[in-house]
């Protein structure tokens, strides 16, 4: 194929293109911030909110809903404002987290947190993508595979770092590793403006 890219080649790729670096960073802290909270939503609303079974079920349904609008609205604000879609994305699911942590005792609380969360996700997760592909139009393949490997590790790490939070200092502190790691994220994208597009 005339377009194949060696597996060197493909790793060599952050090296050269500094913004697919950029991006790759990004959704690192993303992921890890997401998925370490994500993870123990369960443990967190048993224990803080004592709730159910049943109740658990219909956040997480919450959750997929508000995601799936999510998805919804990035597809109509991605294409006029990428770095505003992630930016704002990541703010409010900061903002999210912060409920779930304030007004996370409320039964409306956890529901209103999550659909804000889920809404987040979509509109963080579509930017992500297209993030990538615009920061290496030319290697879009071998640079998805890159943020594909990124992004399946860091559910992984996330899920193991968010445990030893967990286990050493409350479930809790998982939710703060969150809103921490979502707003590195954050702050990256804003500090460097254009940059995670190609210079022509």
């Amino acid at each position: 194929m005339a377009n194949a890219v060696s597996v060197r080649e493909v790793f060599e790729l952050p090296v050269r293109n500094v913004p697919l670096r950029l991006v790759l960073v990004m959704v690192v802290f993303f992921v890890l911030g997401h998925f370490g909270a994500y993870t123990f939503v369960r443990p967190y609303l048993e224990e803080v909110t004592s709730a159910t079974v049943g109740f658990i079920t219909v956040v997480l349904i919450v959750f997929g809903t508000g995601g799936a609008i999510g998805n919804f609205i990035g597809g109509q604000t991605v294409n006029k404002s990428l770095r505003g879609s992630f930016i704002v994305g990541g703010l409010i699911m900061i903002a999210a987290l912060v409920m779930l942590l304030t007004i996370g005792t409320y039964d409306f609380g956890v529901i209103a947190a999550m659909i804000l969360w889920g809404l987040a996700f979509g509109v963080v997760q579509l930017s992500q993508i297209n993030m990538t592909l615009s920061a290496a139009p030319e290697t879009f393949e071998a640079a998805m595979s890159l943020n594909t490997m990124a992004y399946n590790t860091c559910i992984a790490l996330g899920a193991l770092i968010g445990g030893l939070f967990a286990d050493h200092v409350g479930v809790t502190s998982v939710v703060w590793f969150g809103i921490v790691l979502v707003a590195l994220a954050v702050i990256l994208r804003a500090s460097t403006g254009r940059r995670t597009t190609p210079a022509i």
